[in-house]
């Protein structure tokens, strides 16, 4: 009894041992298989949210395009044959043209670069434990026929996407790049393709392969697909005619004056919403490797600068907002240079004009009358409403790079500083926090954050935008005095031969000398303009911006036309006609 007793308990342990192992290799060990394959799983790239103008035409799409990979094992040619066949379809776009239009030294960098990539296809095709290698990506349709037509066994195609500019290179600082990261990921770069990347790019899909367990494909084990998820697309505030207007005239005129670069915003000041940004020189998105990396930066919101005399606006808008003087208030200083401490405070045309009125103190662009309204102000109440006007802080504007600019603490301040200061010296400001300061005084003194985007569209489902945020800066009264300073500046001040007749028009120009190696260059600077149109509604507010402007270094003779007749192409496509404000 004792012995059956014996045998039924071995019985039961090696049932047990078999099942606990069939469980193992049933269950387990298959996940483990998995999980091994899945380790080795591939890429399927997802579709790149597009980017769309406010009347939904596309300033970045996507193109058709080919991922192209090799199966080692598969091949019907030499390793190193089907590498030097492929490698010349493969390089730069920038040899798309025929050899003999290139230079002898493109010629050899050509060579070079096939050279390159023949040794790069080699060694990934000589792999034979590899089944599947990613040989190239962003491939068109012509490319992927002419690799057709070689007839390599062990060569195919997915499908991809690469970015397609429909406007070539419009607003391109402002929309940025997609390139590659260290992973080989697609990967937004600069402007809102940098900015809002992580919505774009959308969710890659995975291809995985069962391996025996040397790491060899089972070539009858099966595949584990997950499919991508297309990105999120982007309508932006920005006007595709504002936008070509602004960028024919500022490329014209960055020539016409010898200036090292230009930048030109405007904005719809009652929404903060961007109608146009522009810089030049710009750069080509679809071929953005064939530029220096200083091509990329968006000088709207990367770029900080010495406003100069366009920073007049902020003082006088404070020290009328305070209810310290008016524009009929007269200045007592204005009848020669001024010494402030151990400096001297001059005009900038060496002309004074004793008793002038706060108006005619803006309409003379008085450095002198300044420092009159900076007494009234003083260094602590000055210093707050800078800050309440947005400067020393970034604008929050949703696109990648932009810097706060720079304002030292009022605790720094010395009264040479608070003088200065009042005409645009020792401070740095970027051209988008202009652009917001300038939009307080034309809506009625709200301060409304400036945004380029619209709306967000996810599989067809709009997400909400945030509002931008809003606050009172200054009072409607002072808005509406500064206005009226501002129209007669551009009536009757140095630019007023340039202003288009019949229209109303308030502007302020601005000429800052650059400062070097701790002092001030003469010939160097930036020349401005800032202002708002139609003055009693205003629909638009612009900034023009000239840096080093060769053929006169003064705002009112080189920003100021820019302005006035990108102003006049813009009161023609908005059907505004004169004296209709």
């Amino acid at each position: 009894m004792d012995r059956i007793k014996v045998f039924q308990i071995v019985a039961y342990v090696v049932a047990a041992i078999i099942i606990t192992r069939l469980f193992y290799w049933q269950f387990l060990a298959k996940v483990e298989t998995n999980a091994s394959s899945i380790a080795d799983e591939s890429k399927i790239p997802a579709s790149r949210g597009e980017i769309f103008a406010s009347d939904g035409f596309p300033l970045v799409a996507n193109q058709e395009a080919f991922l192209l990979y090799g199966q080692p094992n598969s091949l019907n040619t030499n390793p190193q044959t089907a590498a030097q066949q492929l490698a010349p379809f493969l390089i730069s776009e920038k040899y798309s043209t025929s050899s003999a239009q290139l230079s002898d030294d493109e010629k050899k960098l050509k060579d070079q670069e096939i050279k390159n990539e023949e040794q790069d296809l080699a060694n990934k095709l000589s792999d034979k434990k590899l089944f599947w290698v990613q040989l190239a990506r962003k491939i068109p349709l012509e490319v992927k026929t002419k690799i057709d037509s070689l007839s390599i066994k062990g060569l195919d195609f997915e499908h991809d996407t690469k970015r397609f500019y429909p406007e070539a290179s419009m607003a391109a600082q402002l929309l940025g790049f997609v390139g590659s990261n260290k992973f080989g990921d697609d990967t937004g770069y600069f402007g809102l393709e940098g900015y809002y990347d992580s919505q774009l790019k959308g969710q890659d899909g995975r291809l995985g392969e069962e391996k025996d367990p040397l790491g060899f494909p089972i070539l009858v084990g099966s595949y584990h697909s997950i499919p991508p998820k297309e990105g999120d697309s982007l309508y932006l505030t920005i006007d595709r005619s504002i936008q070509y207007i602004v960028e024919k005239r500022l490329r014209e005129d960055v020539q016409k004056y010898g200036a090292k670069d230009g930048t030109v915003i405007v904005s719809d000041p009652k929404t903060g919403h961007i109608l146009a940004m522009s810089t030049y020189p710009n750069f080509n998105p679809s071929l953005f490797s064939e530029y220096s990396e200083s091509d990329f930066k968006n000088p709207a919101v990367s770029d900080a600068y010495e406003p100069g005399s366009t920073f007049k606006l902020i003082a006088m808008s404070a020290a009328l907002d305070l209810s310290l003087l008016d524009p009929n208030t007269r200045c007592d200083v204005c009848s020669g240079p001024r010494t402030i401490g151990d400096y001297q405070i001059e005009t900038w045309n060496k002309q004074y004009f004793p008793n002038s009125t706060m108006t005619e103190v803006i309409q003379h662009s008085d450095n002198v009358g300044m420092t009159f309204v900076a007494d009234k102000l003083g260094i602590d109440r000055f210093s707050d409403y800078i800050r309440k006007f947005g400067f020393g802080a970034k604008t929050g504007m949703d696109v990648q790079g932009e810097i706060p600019g720079l304002i030292r603490s009022k605790d720094e301040w010395r009264p040479i500083d608070l003088a200065t200061a009042s005409f645009g010296q020792g401070l740095a400001v970027t051209p988008i926090q202009m652009v917001q300061a300038a939009q307080a005084i034309a809506n009625g003194g709200k301060l409304i954050a400036p945004r380029v985007v619209s709306k967000i569209v996810e599989n067809g489902r709009e997400i909400t935008v945030g509002s931008p945020s809003e606050q009172q800066v200054i009072s409607q009264k002072t808005s509406a005095l500064m206005t009226e300073m501002m129209v007669n500046a551009v009536e009757k001040g140095e630019a007023h031969a340039f202003a288009p007749k019949g229209y109303s028009i308030a502007g302020k120009t601005g000429t800052a000398q650059i400062p070097v190696a701790g002092h001030y260059d003469p010939t160097k600077t930036i020349a401005s303009f800032i202002g708002f149109a139609p003055a009693e509604n205003p629909k638009f507010v612009m900034l023009v911006r000239f840096t080093e402007p060769s053929s006169s270094i003064f705002g009112a003779e080189t920003a100021a036309p820019t302005f006035f007749g990108i102003a006049k192409d813009i009161f023609n496509y908005l059907s505004i006609s004169p004296n209709s404000n």
